[in-house]
């Protein structure tokens, strides 16, 4: 692989504006087969931050680890960063584009030094800098519980010392005071709703049980696992319902304050609400949006969600798995999600697109004033050497390859 770059490498093939800042791209072309030439595109902070074959392309840096792979750098395998280039204090947010809107908000980088920006071959795009002084980063996470999975797991194994995660997304407003436009806190924590796919195997009549798998009393295959019987739809009303939610999570109590009194200064206490946040495992089934393709049995979903919560303010797919991972992290993550009301719910009502961007830079304000000042504690590197980290040099030093083990922070 090779840039391919006229007139002495300038940044003539194309840019754009971005926000007020200049992104200039890059033609980066495979080497050809016979019968194929491909011809991609990658940001000039790209190819400046990092080695672009590890960005783009068909080579594929080596991983040796199978439990949780990171190659010779340290780099993590869905992220592509290393320690060094996360700061403590993180700002997840969907899109890629919203990480570079809001990326406008941080301190302008010293003369000469970008801010760093790494962009995964997965689509991951961290970029780190200072907000009011303070090191933080910017990590775009996408859609769903798995991407904030690798979000939360892979930040945490090449951050040192405590960290602070602040989700700022959208989502369906599911009740009043909630309305579109709204910022919906979820202070009281998360619940995870799941579509159980048990309850239309149970449905079906020429479902049978394998035998030895534990189902039923005895555990004969003879009833399922859930305490029915296995002879299809008599199964299915033995008390097992096509939709599964959990207890609720809750979110770091300091940070949720910190963010909501934040919040409220910037876009007025009027427009900020604090309740319970529910995660969806679909965008569709079990967030209760009905259809006639698919056989969702959803109708009643969300008010049987408001009945039983009635807190419940925001449905989304991400802020459940971030606020239980960061319950599950020895307090080692501090987290909380936010969420701009892009939909009411219960009106059937939708965001007009151009009042969204306001909205994002009025949240990532907020986020950002609170990671900055939420306390974390600060263990001496020594003590909190990354597991990434760790596992990388002793990799390479098993090769005989000689390792320097003093990190450089991109923010310095």
């Amino acid at each position: 692989m090779h840039l391919e770059h006229t007139r002495a490498m300038r940044p003539n093939i194309s840019h754009r504006e971005c926000l007020g800042r200049q992104i200039h791209t890059y033609l980066v072309t495979p080497p050809s087969r016979p019968a194929q030439r491909r011809t991609r595109l990658v940001t000039r902070a790209q190819v400046e931050s990092t080695d672009a074959a590890a960005v783009i392309g068909r080579h594929k840096p080596i991983y040796k680890n199978a439990n949780f792979p990171t190659d010779a750098e340290g780099r993590t395998y869905h992220l592509g960063t290393k320690e060094g280039e996360v700061a403590p204090r993180i700002l997840s947010v969907g899109s890629v584009g919203r990480a570079q809107l809001l990326s406008t908000l941080l301190d302008p980088p010293a003369p000469g030094r970008p801010l760093f920006q790494r962009m995964s071959s997965r689509g991951f795009l961290t970029i780190t800098g200072r907000y009011e002084g303070e090191p933080v980063s910017i990590v775009s996470t996408h859609m769903g519980q798995p991407n904030m999975d690798f979000v939360v797991r892979e930040n945490r194994a090449v951050v040192q010392g405590q960290m602070a995660i602040v989700r700022l997304g959208t989502c369906g407003a599911v009740q009043r005071p909630a309305k579109l436009g709204d910022l919906l806190i979820a202070t009281h924590g998360s619940i995870a709703i799941r579509r159980d796919p048990d309850y239309w195997t149970l449905l079906e009549s020429s479902y049978e049980p394998s035998h030895g798998n534990g189902g039923g009393e005895n555990g004969n295959g003879k009833g399922s696992a859930n305490g029915g019987h296995a002879n299809g739809a008599n199964g299915a009303r033995a008390g097992r319902k096509p939709y599964a939610t959990s207890l609720p999570v809750p979110a770091d109590p300091q940070l949720a304050a910190l963010l909501a009194a934040e919040a409220a200064a910037v876009v007025g206490p009027d427009r900020v609400v604090e309740g319970l946040n529910a995660s969806a495992d679909s965008f569709y089934s079990s967030q209760g949006r009905t259809g006639s393709d698919f056989d969702d049995r959803n109708e009643g979903l969300l008010g049987e969600l408001v009945a039983a919560h009635p807190d419940l303010v925001s449905l989304e797919m991400e802020t459940f798995q971030l606020l239980d991972l960061a319950r599950c992290s020895k307090g080692s993550i501090k987290a909380i999600g936010m969420c701009v009301a892009l939909a009411e719910r219960y009106s059937n009502a939708f965001l007009e697109y151009r009042k969204l961007e306001e909205l994002e830079i009025s949240g990532g304000t907020a986020a950002l004033r609170a990671l900055v000042h939420v306390p974390l504690e600060r263990t001496p590197p020594a003590a909190t050497a990354s597991w990434a980290a760790a596992e990388a040099g002793t990799a390479a030093e098993a090769e005989g390859v000689e390792v320097e083990r003093k990190v450089q922070y991109v923010w310095d």
